[in-house]
């Protein structure tokens, strides 16, 4: 049980659990209340079956009587090596943790399209791909995919001009030349964005402003399957189909009332001679009104919509300019004219691992609904000997999309020559982000350097590194030290298990682990942030933590945060007890 003492009382949290023994298998129920009632509320299975030791686990959500995810394992010894058979379900994405990340890689299941389709999904948060073929670097940086202006079919990215920067930090300098010919995937909302200068024209774009969102390669995820009526064209072709009847897709403009009609003029005001006007006589207002609100037409102001009609010039409107004329609701919808079932179900991963002497080869197939498919397979090598005494660890991974997905080398039991000193030193590749750590050994004193950073190319050539910050931990005895330093903070938390808060930039962390009473351990964990807004010394925000044992079935806990850069520097205090019965 875990309750908060400051700023307010409340209870945190208390967790109850259950343990039963049922045909050899342990059964365990594990119920956490807060201070709202019964939150989560889990079940797991262990023991043997057969030649096989099961375990596994089912979470709930019990105020929103929901199922969230479950896992199961298989394990058993085959000669000298080792089965284990695994299977993961995900009820939606919100419950794939950040330990499933580092396990199977980012969440699969998103809905991908290639840029062509862009203009189809208005107003859809999307992932999409497509080759840069030019860029725009007078006001915000604008990346063009697919095909250049005037182009209404293009995909622009858009980065604003206070974001560039950090783009460049982690693309390298005018990163934009260097993608030119290169496949990139982009994810964000789609917009449509007009252009009024002639050749007036509306393109999908897509704002960025997180450097996750921006990465070189195609979209790892599903292909949507859009359905679209037929035929749909852009607002600024209208005057090339003028007869025609057609679905008919751009942003509202302007919302006018000319005598005896309601008037929506989509792509441009009255100076774009290809925008469109869709007239709606007085009488039928309130039929539309009852169908999509009754703001309805001013509603529909600076939104894409979809209206379907046949498509001629004069009168309502103005010589050679296009006009529709509606008289059925049933004929104009907010948003693209094109449909799209979204993914927004779960994800299964069977994953098979066989471990053999020094080898693990491990393969994970995944189903987002769709089908069963390989997700990625891992071969390691771990303590292959060398020559004087040197020993190799080797890790690569792949995947179905990415192709080569990690590398990572470790070179074991290299001699310093001095005072039995011998050194661990590694290196890691992955998409994003290169490491280097090197690990010094002694019988009494551990520790491990690890710096985060990327190599910068400008096209195919280097030049040079940057450096996003460092870690230094060691060990003596029962107290260990680990002191992270964040050049850039952002770079450092996509590589470290450690959050900073605005202005934070470096963090320490002591830890201790103690006799205590009954058997017991005492543990106890200060953890500092120091940063620009700090007090003594950069002193911004200090974490305490600290575990007692009462008796052999009783442990007490403390924990607080201050934070410096506060007016009331207490953020919260909690105090609390575990007991085993």
């Amino acid at each position: 049980m875990t309750l908060q003492l400051l700023p307010a009382l409340e209870l945190q949290g208390c967790s109850l659990t259950l343990k039963a023994t049922v045909a050899g298998l342990g059964v365990e129920s594990e119920s956490t209340f807060y201070h709202d009632g019964l939150r989560y509320q889990s079940f797991s299975l262990s023991g043997p079956a057969g030649p096989f030791a099961l375990e596994g686990k089912i979470y709930f959500h019990a105020q929103e009587v929901r199922y969230r995810r479950a896992w199961a394992t298989l394990e058993m010894v085959i000669g000298d090596g080792t089965l284990l058979l695994s299977a993961y379900h995900y009820g939606a994405a919100g419950e794939y943790t950040s330990s499933d990340k580092d396990k199977f890689g980012p969440w699969p299941c998103v809905n991908a399209i290639p840029w062509a389709e862009a203009w189809q999904h208005i107003g859809r948060t999307l992932y999409v791909e497509g080759p840069v073929v030019g860029y725009d670097g007078s006001g915000p940086l604008k990346l063009y995919l697919g095909r250049l202006p005037p182009d209404p079919e293009r995909l622009e990215v858009s980065i604003s001009a206070a974001n560039v920067a950090k783009f460049e930090e982690a693309l390298g300098p005018q990163f934009w030349q260097g993608l030119v010919g290169k496949i990139v995937c982009v994810r964000g909302t789609i917009k449509d964005v007009r252009y009024t200068t002639p050749p007036a024209h509306s393109a999908a774009q897509v704002t960025v402003s997180s450097t996750s969102d921006l990465t070189v390669g195609s979209c790892c995820g599903l292909r949507l399957d859009t359905t679209c009526p037929h035929p749909v064209i852009l607002w600024s072709e209208v005057l090339e189909h003028v007869g025609e009847t057609a679905f008919i897709q751009g942003p509202v403009a302007s919302v006018t009332s000319p005598a005896g009609y309601r008037r929506l003029r989509l792509g441009g005001g009255e100076t774009v001679p290809n925008r469109l006007e869709v007239y709606i006589p007085e009488a039928v207002v309130p039929a539309f009104q009852d169908a999509l609100g009754s703001s309805f037409p001013s509603s529909l102001l600076n939104k894409t919509i979809c209206v379907r009609g046949m498509i001629g010039t004069g009168p309502p409107a103005a010589e050679n300019v296009a006009r529709v004329i509606l008289t059925d609701p049933g004929d104009l919808a907010i948003g693209p004219c094109c449909g799209a079932d979204l993914h927004t179900g779960g994800l299964f991963v069977m994953r098979t691992r066989f471990a053999w002497d020094r080898w693990t080869f491990t393969v994970d197939l995944s189903d987002c609904g769709v089908g069963l498919g390989l997700l990625q397979a891992t071969a390691a090598l771990k303590g292959y000997p060398l020559a004087d005494g040197l020993r190799l660890d080797l890790v690569l991974t792949s995947s179905k999309c990415r192709g080569l997905d990690a590398v990572t080398l470790t070179l074991g039991g290299l001699s310093l020559g001095w005072c039995d000193l011998t050194a661990e030193v590694g290196i890691s590749f992955t998409p994003g982000r290169k490491a280097v750590t090197f690990t010094p050994r002694w019988p009494r004193l551990s520790g491990c350097l690890t710096v985060y950073g990327d190599v910068d190319w400008n096209g195919s050539s280097f030049t040079g590194i940057s450096i996003y910050g460092w870690r230094v931990s060691c060990s003596v005895g029962p107290v260990k030290l680990r002191i992270v330093t964040a050049l850039d903070p952002d770079a450092v938390e996509d590589m470290t298990d450690v959050t900073f808060y605005t202005d934070e930039f470096e963090y320490v962390e002591i830890s201790s682990t103690g006799g205590g009473c009954c058997g017991g351990s005492i543990t106890s964990t200060t953890e500092l942030w120091f940063g620009t807004k700090g007090t003594l010394g950069g002193l911004q925000r200090v974490r305490l933590t600290l575990k007692i044992p009462l008796a052999a079935n009783t442990t007490v806990s403390a924990k607080g945060q201050w934070n410096f850069a506060k007016a009331e520097p207490l953020e919260w205090f909690d105090v609390g007890a575990k007991v085993s019965f």
